[in-house]
C-alpha cells in the first residue's frame, strides 16, 4: 500500500512538473516574441511645448514633422540672428552643443560672424515668415526680414534674406545642426 502510494505521489509530481515546464517554455516563448515586436516597432511621442498645450508635435525616431522642424529651424536662427555685442558669444556656445562639428567649420563662421556683430557694435533681429522643409535632402529653408541696428538715431538696414538650415540625425533620432547659410538670389554677392 505504501508503494502505490509513493508511486501515485511520483506521477502526479511528475504531471506537475511537466504542466509547470510547458507553462514556463509557452510564457518564454511568449515573452520573446513581445521582445522582437517591440523592438520592430517605432516609438510615437507627442511633443507639447510649454505654455502652448494645443501646439502638439509628433515626432518618431526615423520621421520628424515639419512642424517640428520648422519650429526647431525658427529657434536656431532666433539663437543666431537676435543678437548684440554682449550676448553672440554666449549664443555661438549655446548653438556649438547642438552642432554636428564643434570645432569645424561652422564654429568658424559663427566666430566670424560675432567679430563683425562686436566690431560693428550691430544688434540685429530676425523675422521668420515662410518655410519651406525638405526632409530628403534635410535641409529647411527660412525666409524672413532681418534688421540691422547700428545704434544711436541711424535707421535700422532691413532686408529680405533667405537662410538654408541644415540638419543631421544621429543614434536615437537626435538631430544636430549641420550648417546655416544664407541664400543669396543669383546676381548678388
Amino acid at each position: 500500500m505504501n508503494f502505490n502510494y509513493t508511486k501515485q505521489t511520483l506521477a502526479s509530481a511528475l504531471r506537475k512538473r511537466d504542466l509547470a515546464l510547458w507553462g514556463f517554455v509557452v510564457s518564454t516563448v511568449t515573452n520573446a516574441a513581445l521582445v522582437f515586436k517591440l523592438m520592430g516597432t517605432e516609438e510615437h511621442w507627442v511633443l507639447m511645448p510649454q505654455y502652448q498645450d494645443e501646439h502638439r508635435l509628433e515626432v518618431t525616431r526615423s520621421k520628424y514633422s515639419d512642424e517640428y522642424l520648422i519650429d526647431w529651424a525658427a529657434g536656431i536662427l532666433n539663437v543666431i540672428l537676435c543678437a548684440n555685442a554682449d550676448s553672440i558669444d554666449w549664443k555661438i556656445s549655446q548653438l556649438l552643443k547642438i552642432s554636428l562639428h564643434n570645432y569645424g567649420p561652422l564654429k568658424e563662421q559663427l566666430k566670424e560672424e560675432a567679430k563683425k556683430i562686436k566690431q560693428d557694435k550691430i544688434s540685429t533681429v530676425f523675422y521668420p515668415n515662410s518655410f519651406k522643409v525638405n526632409q530628403a535632402k534635410r535641409t529647411i529653408e527660412v525666409t524672413g526680414e532681418h534688421s540691422a541696428y547700428f545704434g544711436g538715431d541711424k535707421a535700422p538696414v532691413v532686408s529680405k534674406k533667405t537662410f538654408e538650415v541644415s540638419w543631421a540625425v544621429r543614434s536615437h533620432g537626435v538631430i544636430l545642426l549641420e550648417g546655416v547659410k544664407e541664400l543669396k538670389k543669383q546676381g548678388e554677392q
